[in-house]
């Protein structure tokens, strides 16, 4: 009986020991007050909550995946519960544990993502923030605590995963007002070039190198002559949405038996970062090289103006160069070097693709937007969204993912309505516009 007993308390120590937050530390209780965090979004996926008692809220049933080198935008809502006239602020704090050492607050752990101010949790004011996976978190099933916390200018809130904890008048820290919400990070290996973007087909293709891609005053050389595809996605090119900029390509034409070929190059770019390249308004003929080594200054330009409704942030362009003649024509594809040799096909043809990346930003004549006085909901909208912001708004344009204006409203006030019932089921780009700044945002219409 004695031994009976002692596995079953051996059992109940090993289910105590693991229930949650375990193996991270529980949030102290101790004079805490909950005022809730609504909702969290990450990596695509959104969590609601409505615990409106429970300190520390158990979503790690919740599985986000994740893959190094890729940046994902944290979204977080929630109830600052104000009163007399007063808007208070929260502070919003994300803790990973990316070394999975069952600590949360190790030096590259911790993300002060924003402060939320006057809100009901429910009316579309949030703070967000974009985070890199690091190249070398630890690869599996980690942990992700988000923490909301009162503060003002006299009683600054404390910065830690194990407590709701805020200096009241400089005193502390105490129990503060807030909550902490968990769940559960799946990370995987950086995608393998080209991912998220198509492969190109590599059936039947004969090498013939492109050598240099000059574009907003980067240059690129390229000497292999060997690949198909070619990863030069490290680099990184800073353009401005409205900004023209010239894209200069040279390639190595393989003449032979005193002929001069041609080759047809074509720049895809994904302005709406839906991980497709040749949408509507994001295809360039730039031009047809015809005779040349690759290294005798024969190139093909185009001036490209960069939308004004690209979405901000980075995205993926990629140069195909593709053999072509009368009777042959070129396939436009950006995941093939395809051609029609006499007429039949497409088959594998004679070229290669290059990748790199662009990081689009707001114009260079128009102010930030004041972010924190800007509030958009509900997203995803129904039938009418509502935008609120601290100075007049001169107009409001929404696109399609394929970039076609699908709704546009002019206007001379800070308080919007706008009536979407006319747009069909699926994801938006939506432009502010005021007389100080543009904002580019995205949303769902139900």
């Amino acid at each position: 009986m004695k031994k009976i007993t002692l596995v079953l308390t051996l059992l109940t120590l090993t289910v105590q020991a693991q229930s949650f937050p375990s193996p991270y530390c529980v949030v102290d209780e101790a004079d805490t007050s909950v005022e809730e965090i609504t909702t969290v979004a990450f990596g695509g996926t959104t969590i609601n909550n409505t615990d409106l008692l429970s300190l520390s809220v158990d979503e790690t049933a919740t599985i986000i995946t994740v893959n190094q080198d890729e940046t994902y935008t944290l979204e977080v809502q929630g109830n600052t519960y104000d009163s007399g006239g007063n808007a208070f602020d929260n502070d919003i704090v994300a803790f990973i544990d990316w070394n999975q050492n069952d600590i949360l607050d190790d030096v590259g752990e911790i993300y002060q993502i924003g402060t939320i101010t006057g809100s009901t949790g429910n009316d579309g004011t949030t703070v967000s923030m974009d985070i890199i996976i690091p190249t070398d978190a630890v690869l599996g099933t980690t942990r992700i605590r988000i923490t909301k916390i009162y503060q003002d200018p006299d009683s600054p809130a404390e910065i830690d995963p194990c407590g709701i904890l805020f200096y009241p008048f400089g005193f502390g820290p105490y129990g503060g007002y807030g909550q902490a919400l968990d769940f559960t990070l799946e990370v995987e290996e950086a995608l393998a070039f080209p991912l998220p973007y198509c492969v190109v087909d590599e059936v039947d293709v004969l090498v013939e190198e492109i050598t240099t891609v000059t574009f907003g005053g980067t240059t690129i050389n390229n000497s292999d002559l060997t690949s198909v595809s070619i990863d030069e996605t490290a680099t990184i090119i800073t353009v401005n949405q409205d900004e023209t900029y010239t894209l200069e390509v040279q390639g190595n034409t393989y003449d032979s038996g005193g002929n001069a070929f041609d080759n047809d190059i074509v720049a895809f770019i994904d302005w709406n970062q839906n991980d497709i390249l040749d949408d509507t308004g994001e295809i360039y003929s730039i031009g047809t090289i015809t005779g040349s080594t690759g290294s005798d200054g024969v190139s093909v330009t185009m001036d490209i103006t960069i939308p004004t409704n690209a979405v901000l942030g980075t995205t993926r362009i990629r140069i195909t160069k593709t053999y072509q003649d009368p009777d042959s024509p070129a396939e436009i594809d950006p995941c093939g070097i395809l051609f029609y040799p006499f007429g039949f096909g497409p088959f594998g043809g004679y070229g290669q693709a290059l990748d790199f990346t662009l990081e689009v930003e707001a114009p260079l004549s128009v102010a930030q937007f004041e972010l924190d006085a800007l509030a958009v909901y509900p997203i995803p909208a129904k039938d009418v969204l509502n935008v609120n912001y601290n100075s007049v708004l001169s107009a409001v344009k929404i696109y399609n993912l394929v970039g076609q204006e699908v709704f546009v409203e002019e206007t001379a006030s800070a308080t919007l309505q706008l009536d979407l019932s006319s747009l069909a089921i699926g994801t938006y780009i939506v432009k502010l516009f005021s007389e100080e700044a543009v904002h580019t945002l995205k949303i769902i219409k139900q």
